[in-house]
């Protein structure tokens, strides 16, 4: 991704809004055990279903219909949507997350209607008997068989950089974890807390170290 491309994606409208929006949860909300419990299993299953789906997805070339693709028809959006329910639950921000929720669903709803277009205009009557028998966001129970179908591709989801979203999504449950017991609690520095911010050190640099190698590669 160029810089240019960095830019314009920084200043896209659902980018503009969580931005702001994380800095607030950042400074103003936390967590508890209860919360914690709950909202690690949407974050769980929104990351699991997001990793699915980007082993499955050959965007632009075919038409995917394998995987989840062949249950629901936009599974990276729901997974989103998993991903932020679990942290509205977690940090316990109901009021502020449902909002955000509603605002974040109305842009994708747009960014929905427009990428659809677009694949109506590209694989035509195909796409269209997929988009009618194929539910947008809440799954069917029966799947899609008709179509192409190719295996989960262990080189494609690294390709998609999705591990990238689940080694800081990992990292801010930590981290927010870590501010209960050490900034609410006032927990004294144990051995438990310290294995949790090697973990978080330990990610960040597993993120840092594959950027690096893509760097020199391009380089190269």
């Amino acid at each position: 991704m160029s810089f240019q491309d960095k830019f314009e994606r920084f200043f896209k409208l659902r980018f503009a809004i969580l931005y702001p929006f994380g800095i607030f949860v950042i400074l103003f909300a936390n967590s508890d055990d209860q919360s914690m419990r709950i909202g690690i299993w949407f974050i769980l299953v929104g990351l699991f279903l997001r990793m699915w789906a980007n082993g499955y997805a050959i965007k632009l070339e075919k038409l995917t219909i394998s995987g989840p693709y062949g249950f629901v028809r936009h599974p990276l959006y729901l997974g989103t949507g998993l991903l932020a329910v679990g942290f509205i639950i977690m940090l316990r921000i109901h009021y502020a997350g449902a909002l955000l929720f509603l605002v974040m669903s109305a842009v994708y709803y747009r960014t929905i209607k427009n990428e659809e277009k677009m694949m109506e205009q590209k694989f035509g009557d195909q796409y269209i008997n997929y988009k009618h028998k194929v539910p947008c966001i809440v799954p069917t129970i029966f799947p899609y068989r008709q179509g192409e179908r190719w295996p989960f591709s262990f080189r494609r989801l690294i390709k998609s950089r999705e591990y990238k979203l689940f080694i800081w999504m990992i990292i801010l449950v930590i981290a927010f974890h870590l501010k209960e017991e050490l900034w609410l609690h006032h927990e004294k520095i144990s051995a438990h807390l310290i294995f949790l911010m090697g973990i978080i050190l330990l990610l960040a640099m597993v993120d840092i170290l594959g950027e690096l190698l893509k760097w020199r590669k391009i380089e190269v």
